[in-house]
């Protein structure tokens, strides 16, 4: 059974000194493995917290609420593009008026040279 495990024959092939070396060039590594070990083992009273236990029930809250915030930003943006179709409308009436207004004038302008009568501006 000595012979079959594995560890034996990395027992045979390095000596004590390789495996000290082994141990020694990966010390950095180790101790920061070690003190990170110890965060986790001083964090772990914050990990078993009723806050942490009860994320199950707050991610379907939040589900929930990333559904209806969903939603809104859909209804947002027809109640956007429904806005932004009543300013064009709008605009295309003020347009319109202002021409038509312009055409009066131009009519109004047009009688009252036939007439002889002066527009308002010249007699000031």
């Amino acid at each position: 059974m000595k012979y079959l495990d594995p560890q034996f024959t990395d027992h045979i092939t390095l000596p004590d000194a390789m495996k000290l070396e082994f141990i020694l060039a990966e010390e950095d590594s180790l101790v920061s493995e070690a003190a990170l070990l110890e965060q986790v083992n001083n964090l772990q009273p914050l990990l078993d917290s009723t806050h942490i236990r009860d994320v199950p029930e707050h991610a379907t809250k939040l589900q929930r609420l990333s559904q209806i915030h969903i939603k809104q930003q859909d209804q947002t943006e027809a109640q956007s593009q429904e806005v932004k179709k009543l300013f064009e409308e709008y605009n295309k009436m003020m347009f319109l008026l202002s021409k038509q207004f312009a055409q009066w004038d131009e009519t109004m302008r047009k009688m009252e040279e036939a007439k002889g009568i002066r527009p308002v501006e010249q007699l000031l």
